[in-house]
């Protein structure tokens, strides 16, 4: 078979989408350029740029040509829709029937013309370059010598959240300003740290443009919200399940089959964009963590501190109350004058 009669083979399954063609055909390269090694490095090092040109120019192709079939497409949709509005005009005993598929051809043309298919990356490539950006974000607050704590912070002036990895322990929030830089160095020795843009953020401005209403303000339509997009809307997720309890300030995502980053991963995007819904729909901190189990990929728990008009009087434990009855039963039996 002659090298033309394979281009014109493969033109032919790139017109029809079939797009292992371009696979086939640098396989049968490469397997020709096994034959035919010479043991030439400069050889070697000419037929390997001659391939990968091929390969740019395979590629280049299939994209023209699946962008014209596009566009063919949109052509005979409108002129469809073109006919049957002139067919209503030219009769009116079916005009209704005629301007209806008219106008659905001139719709579907518009639809198929901008709103093609969009280039998508796969998922190894967008794992990869994340991971590094996370590797180094976790290099840096190890190196530091920070704390193991996420802690989301909402910024309302800015309708978006931080990620604060504090310094100590026992921690304190710098305000909204502070965390606006990555390194946070206040007077309170207490509220320093660093603080991220989350790998959430961006896929919660996402979330929040497709939502039908308004966001949740509480913790079990956050929770539903949250993992209906991760598995439907993202698709980051094979199921997400959610618990939440709002007495004790706790909401807690299962997630199973994972397709995007791990666990282990800093400020991996599942558990981020959980944290951004909850920090953004509650408006308060929220402090993060992310356990890896058997039957799910890992758990993602969310806590925040409950307060306001729910707080209630803690109940005095039992060695007070006997401590108090005690004393009330020395004060019955003592003498009238020392009770006086």
């Amino acid at each position: 078979m002659s090298a033309d009669d394979d281009l014109d083979r493969l033109d032919e399954g790139l017109a029809n989408g079939e797009t292992h063609a371009v696979v086939s055909a640098a396989a049968e390269r490469d397997g020709d350029a096994g034959r035919t090694d010479t043991g030439d490095p400069d050889a070697d090092r000419a037929e390997l740029a001659g391939l990968r040109r091929e390969n740019v120019r395979l590629r280049q192709r299939y994209e023209a040509l699946r962008d014209g079939q596009y566009r063919r497409t949109a052509v005979a949709l409108a002129a469809l829709g073109v006919a049957g509005l002139l067919g209503g005009a030219l009769f009116p005993p079916v005009r209704e029937t005629l301007v209806v598929l008219g106008a659905i051809g001139l719709f579907a043309a518009a639809v198929t013309r901008y709103l093609s298919p969009e280039r998508f990356i796969p998922v190894g490539v967008g794992s990869s370059v994340f991971g590094a950006h996370a590797s180094n974000h976790a290099a840096v607050v190890d190196e530091l010598g920070l704390q193991d704590a996420t802690v989301y912070v909402p910024d309302a002036d800015r309708d978006s959240v931080r990620l604060f990895v504090p310094e100590h322990r026992a921690y304190a929030l710098p305000d909204a300003e502070a965390l606006r830089d990555t390194f946070v160095v206040t007077d309170d020795e207490l509220a320093r740290g660093v603080a991220f843009d989350p790998s959430g953020g961006g896929l919660f401005d996402e979330f929040e443009r497709s939502l039908d209403g308004p966001l949740g303000d509480d913790p079990e339509t956050l929770a539903r919200q949250a993992t209906d997009a991760l598995v439907e809307l993202f698709e980051l997720a094979g199921a997400a399940t959610a618990e939440t309890d709002a007495a004790d300030g706790r909401l807690t995502v299962r997630v199973e089959d994972c397709r995007f980053a791990a666990a282990e991963t800093f400020d991996t995007p599942v558990a981020s964009f959980v944290a951004v819904v909850v920090a953004r729909g509650l408006d308060a901190p929220v402090v993060t963590e992310v356990a890896a189990g058997e039957e799910m990929d890992f758990a993602v728990t969310c806590r925040w501190e409950v307060g306001g008009d729910g707080e209630t009087e803690p109940e005095p434990s039992a060695d007070a109350a006997d401590g108090t009855t005690e004393t009330k039963r020395e004060t019955e039996n003592a003498d009238p004058d020392e009770r006086r």
